[in-house]
């Protein structure tokens, strides 16, 4: 039996691949690859499908070959190994769960669940795939050793990793955190200190401890420019991991779309300046109207500044350099030099366009009056 273990990072279609391993869970079990359920809910689900498609026959199985209309995942049944990890977290230092992530037994339980599985169907490979793992190797060290130890009888390890340059990583995980509601600066002016010595700006602080932890593991470690260059996600997955996937899988789209950068002060500033449940709709709304309010694509839009970009470039370098040492090459990332290069079109400039669209929306009559009204009088200067 392999494992196979995709640890991340963030923003780079884990959420996608998430949806496709789960879509997809009986048709890839039945292969010999096997997504374990982690909890009461994901087992429930899968156990649902199995016995649905039984009742079908053999050779129905997904909603792709037999028009069925799906249901929606929830979180835990979506993304089991992230709801693991932060159970994990939570276990090793009493660190917040998410709420979308409801109702988890102890890590210990969900460990046990996933090894009685293993006993039961004997899959030729098990993948856990959580971009929530990148968080062990800086923050929780600990933890690695309980992974590298889950499952005992794994003849081969096999650690996964997809990487983006740091610039066009930072504008997108920012993004997500104001996606999230999140009370932040803006990457123009000090954000950036607050990323320095974290893993999402330090690859080597968030990589190193893994490779102490599996001395013996395989990893490929990817830019996310060699991943859309090979059809996304989905697609590369299937060629990293090494394993011959089963005919007839369910496609899936992209999962966690993101504030469009021209869009991002206006989310920043109504996370800062309005109520929890305005701003929650005023985001959502900007989410769904992304690329409609804006004419500028996001890597037109520059949302650093000249010298954050120097800053950005000069600190990221020997780290460059050490994950090219690890991956053998010359550097990592072929296009290092664009960190230091600014956009066309500067933000507050994208933002005040983008800011117009809006108020001459049709869709904005449906906000609550405040956001109506915090969009009316806002100023980006």
């Amino acid at each position: 039996m392999d494992l196979i273990l995709f640890m991340g990072h963030h923003k780079v279609g884990s959420s996608a691949l998430q949806m496709f391993l789960a879509r997809n869970w009986l048709p890839l079990a039945r292969a010999g690859i096997l997504y374990p359920a982690v909890e009461p809910q994901g087992m429930a689900a899968n156990l649902g499908a199995a016995v649905r498609a039984a009742g079908r026959g053999q050779g129905a199985v997904t909603a792709a070959r037999t028009g069925a209309r799906r249901a929606p995942l929830r979180l835990n049944e979506r993304e089991p190994h992230n709801a693991l990890a932060f159970r994990m977290m939570h276990d090793d230092t009493g660190r917040h769960i998410p709420p979308w992530h409801p109702k988890l037994p102890h890590s210990n339980q969900m460990f046990r669940a996933i090894r009685t599985q293993v006993e039961a169907l004997s899959p030729r490979a098990v993948v856990l795939c959580s971009e929530v793992f990148a968080n062990f190797g800086a923050d929780h060290p600990a933890l690695l050793a309980r992974l590298a130890g889950a499952l005992p009888g794994a003849r081969r390890v096999r650690i996964l990793c997809t990487l983006r340059r740091p610039d066009t990583y930072l504008v997108s995980w920012h993004s997500q955190r104001l996606k999230f509601g999140h009370n932040v600066p803006a990457l123009r002016v000090d954000a950036l200190d607050t990323y320095w010595k974290g893993i999402h700006f330090d690859y080597r602080r968030m990589l190193e401890p893994w490779f102490e932890a599996f001395p013996d593991a395989s990893f490929d470690i990817r830019d996310y420019a060699e991943v859309l260059s090979a059809g996304g996600s989905v697609a590369d997955f299937a060629t990293r991991a090494g394993l011959e996937l089963p005919e007839g899988l369910e496609e899936v789209r992209s999962a966690n779309p993101s504030v469009h950068p021209a869009l991002m002060e206006v989310a920043r500033r109504a996370n800062a300046e309005l109520e929890e449940a305005p701003a929650r709709r005023l985001r959502e709304h900007l989410i769904q109207a992304g690329e409609k309010l804006t004419g500028h694509g996001a890597r037109e839009i520059e949302m650093f500044g000249p010298d954050n970009r120097a800053r950005l470039a000069e600190r990221f370098a020997p780290i460059d350099a050490w994950l090219g040492e690890k991956t053998g090459r010359k550097g990592f990332f072929p296009d290092l030099v664009k960190v230091g290069e600014t956009a066309p079109v500067a933000e507050l400039e994208a933002g005040r366009a983008a800011l117009d669209a809006l108020r001459r929306s049709r869709e904005l009559r449906a906000l609550p009056p405040d956001a109506r009204e915090f969009v009316s009088t806002l100023a980006l200067d």
